[in-house]
């Protein structure tokens, strides 16, 4: 696993105060959690797992982080997409769940894998296209994920309908975080939540007419 190459070696024993959990990770650089979870899963922040199979970070490799990088705090886009990873992790994390919805049922543990890290690109690209809409690159991974997200269902068997079924239970969760925000930020003019929203339909419109168009055509 990805997870396990990047993870450092285990400490002596002696020293486990030089190891915190992913909370204080994230409050030690100004992010949150979510963001050192991301970080940690894509190899870029080094980590080891407890018996338990928590994260624990070094403070030295922290420390370092902060040197090399200028950490501000997270942007309004970041904490929507944040909020809404937050909630797919929790829902994911209900396998009993679930192993109710049909579509989940068709994928192998190796396509759940590819899904979640698909989705993580995914979700990177929707923090700069909400940050720089008039931008092409955000809409361009957008359309590119969708690609993969349909050769992988397709050739997983899955059909059309089910395929969408998948994909707007996960998009629920972005509308959701924008309502969130919307109802709990009362010093941003309600008017500019629409835009907000309008900019996540685009977006998330362009990785499924991808998506539809494999079924189409492959």
């Amino acid at each position: 696993m990805n997870q396990q190459r990047n993870a450092t070696p285990r400490p002596p024993e002696s020293d486990p105060s030089e190891w915190v959990s992913l909370g204080e990770a994230a409050r030690i650089i100004g992010v949150h959690p979510a963001t050192i979870r991301n970080w940690a899963e894509r190899g870029e922040l080094p980590f080891r797992r407890t018996p338990g199979g928590h994260r624990r970070f070094r403070r030295a490799d922290l420390e370092q982080w902060l040197a090399k990088h200028r950490i501000t705090p997270p942007t309004e886009a970041q904490v929507l997409v944040q909020s809404a990873l937050g909630r797919a992790r929790l829902e994911i994390g209900d396998r009993e769940k679930l192993m109710h919805h049909p579509w989940y049922q068709w994928l192998s543990p190796e396509a759940r894998e590819t899904m979640r890290r698909q989705g993580l690109r995914l979700m990177d690209a929707l923090i700069d296209h909400l940050a720089n809409p008039t931008s092409a690159a955000g809409i361009q991974v957008a359309q590119d994920v969708g690609t993969n997200y349909g050769r992988l269902l397709k050739g997983q068997g899955m059909s059309l309908s089910q395929a969408l079924q998948g994909y707007f239970y996960f998009v629920d969760f972005l509308i959701e975080a924008v309502v969130q925000l919307a109802e709990t930020n009362t010093a941003r003019p309600a008017a500019t939540w629409g835009e907000t929203l309008r900019q996540v339909n685009q977006f998330t419109r362009a990785t499924l007419i991808s998506m539809i168009a494999v079924y189409e055509r492959e």
